[in-house]
C-alpha cells in the first residue's frame, strides 16, 4: 500500500507561503526534481486581499501520482514550452469538486464546474483561473507510446468533459473512489485502477471527439483566427477588423467565433495572450536590461498605463512586483 502525504502552506508567514507553494506543487505534482524546481516556468497569481493559502494531499496509483489541492483564489500560468529532456510533463487529468474553473491551452479555452474534469498536457504551456478557490482531484498520467493515443490526446487535451454522462461519468466516479481508497490498495490493485481509469479517460476523450465531430467547422475556424492572433501579438495595430482581413472573414465572423468563449471577445484573447507572453518575457534573464514599458511595447501594448492595469487584471499583481518575485 502507499502512503498518503499531506502538506499545507498555511502555518506559514504570508511572504513565505507562494515560494513554497510553487515549490510544493512542481515537486509533488510535476514530479520534478529538487534541481529542476528552479527552472519550472509555471507562475502562480494570488487573487484577493487575504492571505494566499493552499494544501496537498497525494500518493501514488500505480504508476501515476494522484493528488487533491486545495487552493485560495489565483490565477496559473505556464507560458512557455518545457525544453526537450529538461522537466518531466505528464498528462494532467484535472476534475473539479468546487465552484467553477477557467482553462486554455493550444488556442482552447473552456471551463470546469463541479464534476467536470480535462486533460492538459503539462509540457506545453497552460493556463488556470480558479477566481473563487479550487478543489481539484488530479490525476498525473504518464504519457502513452502509442502513436494513435497520442493523436487521440491532441484531439481531447483542454476539453470539458461532463462527469455526469456515459465514459466521462465513469472516469470522474472512478477517480473520486480512486482518491479515497489509493492508500489502501494492495500494489497489484492499485496498479490495476490506474490502468482503468487511463483506459476510460481515453475511452472517454474519443466519445467526446466523435460527439463533437458537427463544431468541428467552428473549433477550426476559431483555431485559425487564433493562430493569427499568436503570430500578430506584436501589431500595435491588430484590431478585429485587422484580424477579420487577414483571416478572409467578416469581423461579425470574428465576433461570433468568440462568443462562447470563457475569455470574452477578441480583443480579450489578444490581452490575455500579450500579457502571457509579457509575463514570460519579464521572467527571462535574457531580458533584464529591457525595461517593463520595453517588453510590454515589443508585445503590442501603446500605453504603459494601460498595460499595468492589463497585466494586473489577469495575474492579480504589478508587472514591477512580478517582475522581482
Amino acid at each position: 500500500m502507499t502512503n498518503r502525504a499531506y502538506l499545507s502552506i498555511n502555518g506559514l508567514t504570508p511572504t513565505e507561503r507562494l515560494p513554497q507553494w510553487q515549490q510544493m506543487v512542481s515537486k509533488h505534482l510535476g514530479q520534478n526534481l529538487d534541481t529542476e524546481l528552479e527552472h519550472d516556468p509555471g507562475r502562480w497569481a494570488p487573487e484577493g486581499s487575504l492571505p494566499f493559502t493552499g494544501s496537498l494531499e497525494y500518493g501514488a496509483l500505480g504508476s501515476a501520482h494522484l493528488c487533491r489541492m486545495v487552493a485560495a483564489p489565483h490565477r496559473f500560468i505556464r507560458p512557455a514550452s518545457r525544453p526537450a529532456g529538461a522537466l518531466s510533463s505528464p498528462l494532467m487529468l484535472v476534475m473539479q469538486q468546487k465552484a467553477i474553473s477557467f482553462f486554455e491551452q493550444s488556442g482552447r479555452s473552456g471551463k470546469l464546474e463541479p464534476g467536470d474534469w480535462c486533460v492538459l498536457d503539462t509540457g506545453r504551456p497552460f493556463a488556470l483561473h480558479n477566481p473563487s478557490g479550487c478543489d481539484h482531484i488530479i490525476l498525473a498520467l504518464p504519457k502513452p507510446s502509442d502513436p494513435s493515443l497520442i493523436e487521440l490526446i491532441d484531439r481531447g487535451a483542454a476539453q470539458s468533459c461532463d462527469g455526469r454522462v456515459g465514459s466521462s461519468r465513469l472516469v470522474h466516479t472512478l477517480l473520486l473512489e480512486a482518491f479515497r481508497q489509493f492508500d489502501r490498495l494492495p500494489p497489484h490493485a492499485s496498479r490495476t485502477l490506474g490502468d482503468a481509469i487511463s483506459s476510460l479517460t481515453w475511452d472517454a476523450l474519443q466519445e467526446f471527439s466523435e460527439r463533437q465531430t458537427k463544431d468541428t467547422y467552428r473549433e477550426t475556424h476559431l483555431m485559425r483566427i487564433k493562430k493569427y492572433i499568436d503570430h500578430h501579438l506584436d501589431d500595435i495595430d491588430l484590431n478585429p477588423a485587422s484580424i477579420a482581413q487577414g483571416c478572409g472573414c467578416s469581423v461579425r465572423s470574428i465576433h461570433r467565433a468568440f462568443s462562447d468563449e470563457p475569455l470574452g471577445s477578441a480583443m480579450d484573447y489578444v490581452w490575455h495572450r500579450r500579457v502571457a507572453e509579457c509575463s514570460s518575457a519579464l521572467k527571462n534573464p535574457k531580458n533584464e536590461r529591457q525595461s517593463i514599458t520595453e517588453i510590454a511595447m515589443s508585445w503590442g501594448f501603446s500605453s504603459s498605463s494601460h498595460f499595468s492595469r492589463v497585466f494586473k487584471k489577469n495575474l492579480g499583481v504589478s508587472p514591477k512586483l512580478y517582475r522581482s518575485q
